[in-house]
């Protein structure tokens, strides 16, 4: 998808958003990815994914300035609420454990730049502004990025199947069982699939029919209702259906050799977006797919 083909109103914020940071001379670049690209975007459940490249690491001041000037951009209503911007500082692309200044939404919070991020904007990004491919992004191995999902299944995942109450709410379901077919798809093909793909692989992984249906009215706008006594009965089937598949993909094993991505053997040329067209003492992210405070 390029520039063009986004929603009026996404390709009008992100419009706003590229004006305003194109006029910071501390901005390097600033790139879309995520499902807005991967032809995988919902109105009603996707974020719009963004990284800004900039020259250094953001100080209060300049924290202050981009507070503001993503409070403005929420003001306008609309997608604005689904908008998450990450602040990398240009020594930092490639390292997936520092923590970077993040607006998440409506709040400026901290963040990391993931391997599984550096590999999507690798694979589907696109420049809104600067030079293409984003400064100091470099390939990911494979090897590498099987390992970090790996570790997330077997590790944050298996952690949330363990929390009850968390498979009443309708976002966990929704995020956590279709976690399931994308990581086994990477772990085992090497293939990154969208969310939209991953409902229809559910029923592998011992999801009833009904329930994935739900998870896909969800995802496309469509209104669903779940009567208190059948929350109570889809928190225990999908609980269960975590932990079979959390214990499934543990027993995956990453292949031997390490391979490149085969999309980062050669960054992909992006369209330009006119103006007019994966822990820190701040609060942290609360809801997914992001990981929470434990």
């Amino acid at each position: 998808m390029d520039a063009a083909e986004f929603p009026p109103e996404v390709a009008g914020l992100l419009g706003r958003l590229r004006e305003r940071l194109a006029a910071r001379a501390d901005v390097v670049g600033v790139y879309v990815y995520g499902s807005l690209m991967t032809g995988d975007y919902s109105p009603a459940a996707s974020d719009i994914d963004v990284v800004a490249l900039v020259r250094r690491e953001p100080d209060q001041a300049m924290i202050g300035e981009l507070t503001a000037l993503h409070t403005a951009l929420a003001s306008t209503g609309g997608p604005a609420g689904q908008l998450h911007c990450l602040y990398v500082a240009a020594d930092a692309v490639s390292d997936p454990e520092r923590l970077c200044t993040y607006w998440f939404g409506d709040r400026m919070t901290q963040w990391q730049l993931k391997l599984l991020t550096q590999a999507e904007l690798a694979e589907a990004g696109l420049a809104l502004h600067g030079p293409w491919p984003p400064p100091g992004l470099v390939p990911v191995p494979l090897a590498d990025l099987q390992a970090a999902v790996y570790e997330e299944a077997t590790g944050y995942w298996r952690q949330i199947s363990r929390r009850r109450r968390l498979w009443l709410q309708d976002t966990w379901i929704d995020h956590a069982l279709v976690a399931l077919p994308r990581a086994e798809a990477l772990l085992t093909t090497g293939d990154m699939i969208t969310k939209g793909e991953a409902i229809g692989r559910l029923a592998a992984f011992g999801v009833p029919s009904a329930l994935a249906e739900e998870i896909r009215r969800r995802r496309d706008g469509r209104p669903v209702h779940v009567s208190p006594p059948g929350r109570l009965v889809r928190a225990v089937r999908a609980r269960r259906a975590m932990q079979a598949g959390v214990a499934r993909l543990s027993r995956l094993t990453p292949p031997e050799s390490p391979r490149s991505l085969p999309w980062t053997v050669s960054f992909p040329i992006p369209c330009t977006l006119l103006p007019d067209p994966l822990h820190a003492p701040s609060r942290s992210p609360a809801r997914p797919p992001k990981p929470v405070p434990q």
